[in-house]
């Protein structure tokens, strides 16, 4: 929800009140068609006391600045969500956006080059003990990954899609797979680091992770 600002603001409503938006019974929609219309600016007599022009409290007036029919195609878009589920046939809509092809490619290669440096360590006697190197995801896992798994977001600093986020293994003792790579952004691979892996992760935060590889490693078999 980088780019809708009214999602933006609901999620620092709930982070305040320390609310997870990764619990499993929270559903959120939201937009991400870059904004482009601006607020319509007040009038002289509005800017004197723009409150007694506020159809809702705490929500001056002309705030949304949408065509009119997109409030209700938001909710037609929830309520099949909901219909859905009480049919028992739900859908996973798209979780994050979509990356770009020359996105994907980057992140794919830097994935590769990491591995080839750890086979080099391993190689010269110096990489940590039982690591193992090796590439077995490509182009296309790697959105998957990005944009439906982690959805554009680093779970150990909660860095979001606009920083710099890279694909790094989870376990060095295995291979460089779907169900063990992991996006962190640069504060979130400092602090695996400086951590000594996974095992030194909060045990709240790891236990999400390896909730999110096991959805992972079930494609893995299924595929």
């Amino acid at each position: 929800a980088t780019k809708d600002a009214i999602a933006t603001k609901l999620r620092w409503h709930l982070k305040k009140l320390k609310v997870s938006i990764d619990d499993p019974l929270i559903r959120i929609l939201y937009s991400s068609e870059k904004v482009t219309a601006q607020l319509a600016p007040l009038t002289e007599e509005q800017k004197a006391n723009p409150k007694a022009f506020g159809a809702v409290d705490n929500m001056r007036i002309r705030v949304l600045p949408v065509v009119g029919t997109m409030p209700a195609l938001m909710g037609m878009a929830i309520s099949s969500f909901v219909l859905c589920e009480i049919g028992g046939k739900p859908f996973a809509p798209t979780a994050a956006e979509r990356l770009g092809k020359s996105v994907r490619h980057r992140l794919h290669q830097h994935i590769k080059n990491r591995e080839t440096a750890l086979r080099d360590e391993i190689e010269a006697g110096v990489a940590p003990e039982g690591a193992v190197y090796g590439v077995e995801v490509d182009t296309d896992d790697v959105e998957y990954l990005m944009a439906e798994l982690w959805r554009n977001r680093c779970l150990i600093s909660g860095d979001r899609l606009g920083t710099q986020l890279e694909l790094i293994k989870w376990d060095i003792k295995k291979k460089a797979t779907l169900s063990n790579l992991v996006l962190m952004s640069a504060k979130g691979m400092k602090k695996f680091k400086e951590a000594g892996g996974k095992e030194g992760i909060d045990a709240q935060v790891r236990e999400r992770i390896e909730a999110r590889l096991e959805l992972a490693r079930r494609v893995e078999e299924t595929s």
